[in-house]
C-alpha cells in the first residue's frame, strides 16, 4: 500500500515538469489551455488512481485468495487436530482401562504374594518349632536311655543282656546323624514295659547260671517278680539267692551263698517243691529284701579287728581317704614338734648350776663353751649375753633380742599347720556326710524305699565321715593345746633366765 502512494506521487510530479511554461511567452496561456491542461492533469491522475485501485484490488483480490486458503488450511488443520485429539482421548481411554486393569491386578498379585510369603513364614516357623521341639524330645529320649543304660548295671541282673542289647540299640538310633527318635521311644519302652512286666510275673525252670558265685553251672531256678530269685545248683545241691542289697552305691541287687544252713534247707525245698507244680510255694525271705534282712540272713560270723576297721573304711566312701592322710601328717607333725621341744626345749638343771659356777668365776669363755654345748634355746640364748659380757649392757640387750628373735620362730614352727590339720578334719567329715545324703536320697528318688530302716542305714553311712573327722580332730586339737602350753613354758623360762643372767652380769 505504502509502495501504491510513492509510485503515485512520482508520477504525479513528472507530470508536473513536464506540464510546466519553459518559455516566457509560453507563460501567458488561454484559461481554456489551462482548463485543458488541468482536466488532462485529472484524468491522467484519475487513470493512475484507477490503475492503483485495479493494483489494490487485485492485492485485495490474491490477499483474500490467500487468507481464504489460508483459512481453509487452518479449517482443515484444526478438523485434522481435531481426529488426532480424539484419536489420541480413545486411545487415552483405552490406556487408562488397560492402566486401571493392570493396577488392580499388581494389587491382587501383590497381595497374594504378600500372603504367600506370610504362609511361607508361619510355615517356616512352624517347621523350625517342630524342629526344635523334635530335637528336645530326641535329647529328653537320650537322657533317659542313657540314665537307664547307667543304672542297669546296678538293677535286677536277669535278662540284662537281652535289655543292654535292647537299650544299646536304642542309643545308636538316638545318636545317628539323622536320628530315628520314634524307633529310639519304641525300644526304649518296650524295655521299660518288659522291665515292668518281669515284675509281676514269676518262672521255674532248670537253666545255666550266668550270675551269682557259680556262674556257668546247671540249675533249677525258681523266680518270684523281682522279689525273690533262688537258685539251686544240680551236681550238689548248693543254695544262692539273689538279694537286694539297700547300698547307696554300687550294686542294689547282689547274690548271696553264704546263706545259714537252715535257710538254704528251705531255700532248697521251695525250689523242689515249685518243680512239682504245687499250688503255693513257701520263701523264707522277706519280701523288702532291705539290708537289715541280707544281714539278718547272712550267715553271721565274728570279725577281727582289721576286718571291722576295713568294714568301717568302706562305709566312709572316698572321703575317709583324705582323713586318713590329714590323720597321719597330724601324727607326724605333732611326733616332730615333741622330740623337737623336748630337745631343744629343755631346761638342764645341772648345766644352770655349772653355768652360774662359771660365770661366778669369771671364767665367760667357758660358760659360752657350754652353751654352746648344751645347744638348746635357752643355751643359746644365754649364750648370746655370756658373749657380751666384756662389753656394755646395751650391747648385751641387743643381742639377747636377736637370739629371742631367732629361737622363737623355731619353737613356733608347723604349730599353725598343726592347727589347720585339727580344722581340716570335721570339715572334711562333714563334706563327706553332705556327699553321702545326697547319693541316698538319688538312690532313693531312683529305685523308692518302703522302709524307714533303708534311709536310716543310709544316714547312719553317711555320718561315718563326720565321725571319723572328730574323732582325728579332737586328739590333734588337744594335742596342739598341750605342745602350745609346752613352748609357751619353754618361752617363759628363755626371758626369766636371760633377764636374771643380764642383771647378774650388769648389775652395776
Amino acid at each position: 500500500m505504502l509502495f501504491s502512494k510513492l509510485i503515485f506521487a512520482f508520477l504525479f510530479l513528472a507530470s508536473s515538469v513536464f506540464a510546466w511554461p519553459w518559455s516566457s511567452g509560453e507563460k501567458k496561456k488561454n484559461p481554456e489551455e489551462q482548463a485543458r491542461i488541468q482536466d488532462s492533469l485529472k484524468r491522467e491522475e484519475l487513470k493512475n488512481l484507477q490503475r492503483e485501485v485495479d493494483a489494490l484490488t487485485r492485492i485485495r483480490l490474491q490477499k483474500a485468495d490467500s487468507l481464504e486458503k489460508l483459512e481453509a488450511e487452518h479449517w482443515r488443520k484444526r478438523y485434522a487436530e481435531s481426529e488426532m485429539t480424539e484419536e489420541h482421548q480413545t486411545e487415552t481411554r483405552e490406556l487408562d482401562g488397560r492402566y486401571s486393569k493392570l493396577s488392580t491386578d499388581l494389587g491382587r498379585v501383590n497381595e497374594e504374594v504378600q500372603a504367600s510369603k506370610t504362609l511361607t513364614t508361619d510355615a517356616e516357623d512352624q517347621a523350625t518349632a517342630d524342629e526344635s521341639a523334635y530335637d528336645a524330645l530326641n535329647t529328653q529320649v537320650k537322657l533317659s536311655i542313657d540314665k537307664t543304660l547307667g543304672d542297669i548295671t546296678g538293677d535286677y541282673p536277669v535278662g540284662m543282656n537281652d535289655r543292654l542289647l535292647r537299650l544299646k540299640q536304642a542309643q545308636n538310633e538316638a545318636d545317628a546323624k539323622s536320628p530315628n527318635t520314634l524307633a529310639a521311644m519304641r525300644s526304649y519302652f518296650e524295655d521299660r514295659l518288659l522291665r515292668h512286666a518281669q515284675t509281676y510275673s514269676q518262672s521255674f525252670g532248670s537253666e545255666i547260671s550266668q550270675v551269682g558265685s557259680r556262674p556257668d553251672v546247671k540249675v533249677n531256678r525258681l523266680r518270684l517278680g523281682t522279689v525273690f530269685l533262688g537258685e539251686v545248683a544240680a551236681d550238689n545241691g548248693e543254695v544262692q539267692a539273689l538279694l537286694r542289697s539297700g547300698a547307696l552305691q554300687g550294686k542294689v541287687f547282689e547274690w548271696n551263698s553264704n546263706l545259714p544252713q537252715e535257710m538254704a534247707a528251705q531255700i532248697q525245698k521251695a525250689v523242689s517243691e515249685a518243680g512239682t507244680s504245687p499250688a503255693e510255694v513257701t520263701i523264707p525271705l522277706d519280701v523288702l529284701q532291705n539290708k537289715a534282712v541280707k544281714n539278718s540272713i547272712s550267715d553271721t560270723k565274728e570279725l577281727t579287728l582289721q576286718e571291722q576297721a576295713q568294714a568301717f573304711f568302706k562305709k566312709g566312701g572316698i572321703v575317709m581317704y583324705p582323713l586318713m592322710l590329714v590323720a597321719l601328717f597330724a601324727i607326724l607333725l605333732c611326733l616332730e614338734r615333741f622330740f623337737f621341744l623336748s630337745i631343744h626345749g629343755r631346761v638342764g638343771t645341772r648345766m644352770m648350776k655349772k653355768l652360774k659356777t662359771l660365770l661366778d668365776a669369771a671364767q665367760y669363755e667357758e660358760a659360752a663353751e657350754l652353751c654352746l654345748k648344751e645347744n638348746t634355746s635357752l643355751s643359746m640364748v644365754l649364750f648370746a649375753v655370756v658373749n657380751k659380757a666384756h662389753e656394755n649392757r646395751d650391747a648385751a640387750e641387743k643381742a639377747l633380742q636377736e637370739a629371742l628373735l631367732r629361737e622363737q620362730p623355731k619353737l613356733d614352727r608347723r604349730m599353725g599347720l598343726l592347727a589347720a590339720m585339727g580344722t581340716i578334719a570335721p570339715l572334711l567329715g562333714l563334706l563327706g556326710t553332705v556327699t553321702g545324703i545326697i547319693t541316698l536320697f538319688n538312690v532313693i528318688t531312683e529305685v523308692g524305699t518302703n522302709d524307714a530302716r533303708v534311709l536310716a542305714g543310709g544316714i547312719s553311712e553317711a555320718l561315718v565321715t563326720t565321725e571319723t573327722g572328730l574323732v582325728i580332730a579332737i586328739p590333734v586339737m588337744i594335742l596342739h593345746g598341750l605342745l602350745s602350753e609346752k613352748i609357751e613354758k619353754v618361752t617363759s623360762e628363755m626371758y626369766a633366765q636371760s633377764t636374771a643372767l643380764l642383771n647378774k652380769l650388769f648389775s652395776n
